[in-house]
């Protein structure tokens, strides 16, 4: 979101600096404050770190609807053996 949204440092409007009409969102006439205000690096830092987070709780979510789902049909086949072994009178 840092990338793409527009935001104020101090008295200047700075734009996105992902979506600029220059070659970065540094330079032009507040160039310098918001370069301090929103720096590249700093904002793909964040971004990097939370790619990790957001596959950990991907794989985790679907590691559990896998097992879930496996436990229902494993207690469904257990079912039908019960049904299908049972003498009948």
């Amino acid at each position: 979101m840092l990338l793409m949204l527009p935001y104020e440092a101090g008295t200047a409007d700075c734009k996105a600096p992902l979506f600029t009409e220059r070659g970065t969102a540094n330079t032009g006439e507040y160039g310098s404050r918001c370069a301090k205000e929103r720096d590249w690096p700093e904002v793909l830092a964040v971004l990097g770190a939370s790619v990790p987070v957001s596959v950990a709780g991907g794989s985790l979510f679907t590691i559990g609807t896998v097992s879930r789902r496996m436990s229902a049909h494993g207690q469904a086949i257990r079912e039908l053996d019960k049904m299908t072994n049972t003498p009948k009178d």
